[in-house]
């Protein structure tokens, strides 16, 4: 079960990331007697059931990850630990860009509380905006729009 390798613990036992202790230890529970490699339905050898019935191999596959999520999510502060890595790994998932823009296509505004400030308009209404000071040494710079999702890559001339 290839798949199986992707999934979160929260997933492997099928609970939500808020679920609480006792959802979890239930859930738990539940898991192990679906995938317990003793509890498969064909574990033993049958006239109907050879050797390598695969509910036996995908029960054997599982498990080690139903007991693995269970390990971390029982104890707070490895829950805590693992929330927190989840976290940092939807932060690195990469950004698709609304678009690609050199520094020139931006307008430049003087402002007096913040200085002198680039900006381009963002589908939503909104615009993007990027301070001079944030492009010192950059070759290229990601903006997020003030208001919604929406992101753009600037390339700037760079030092």
């Amino acid at each position: 079960m290839e798949r199986t390798r992707t999934l979160t613990h929260y997933q492997v036992l099928g609970v939500n990331q808020a679920a609480t202790p006792e959802q979890i230890k239930q859930a738990y529970h539940a898991a192990v007697l679906k995938h317990h490699p003793d509890k498969a339905a064909c574990s033993m050898l049958t006239p109907t059931c050879g050797p390598h019935d695969q509910s036996t191999c995908d029960n054997a596959d599982v498990f080690p990850l139903v007991q693995r999520a269970w390990e971390v999510l029982r104890d707070a502060s490895q829950r805590a630990a693992y929330d927190s890595l989840l976290s940092l790994k939807e932060m690195q998932t990469p950004l698709a860009y609304q678009d690609e823009l050199d520094l020139e296509e931006l307008d430049l505004e003087d402002h007096e509380a913040v200085g002198r400030v680039l900006t381009y308009p963002c589908r939503c209404g909104d615009k993007y905006a990027l301070h001079e000071v944030d492009i010192a040494g950059r070759n290229s710079v990601v903006v997020p729009c003030r208001t919604c999702s929406n992101h753009v890559l600037v390339r700037t001339p760079g030092t």
